[in-house]
């Protein structure tokens, strides 16, 4: 779990996945194991600073992301299911989906 934030929350990092518990079904959790809050990514223009830098769990959120997107905007894409596959089929993963 990211490291928590006092200014956001005093419960602890649990409330991180609150989106995901308190939402109806049709959901997927990402959990990166070790991994920092900020991976990267688009915060704003020409920001390219992150408090995580370790390539293989970026690259991880990067597939993932991507198949994720591929398949929402074609549904006859099967590249979501298949990086979840390969996900699960690894013998030491970087992170674990949980689904409802």
């Amino acid at each position: 779990m990211p490291r928590m934030s006092s200014q956001l929350s005093t419960r602890g990092p649990d409330w991180f996945t609150d989106p995901y518990v308190h939402s109806s079904a049709g959901k997927t959790l990402l959990t990166l194991f070790g991994a920092e809050h900020s991976l990267g990514g688009i915060a704003g223009y020409e920001v390219a600073e992150t408090t995580d830098e370790n390539p293989a769990r970026v690259a991880l959120l990067q597939r993932l992301t991507t198949a994720y997107l591929r398949s929402a905007l074609d549904r006859d894409d099967t590249a979501w299911k298949a990086a979840a596959a390969a996900l699960e089929g690894e013998s030491d993963p970087l992170g674990r989906l949980r689904s409802k």
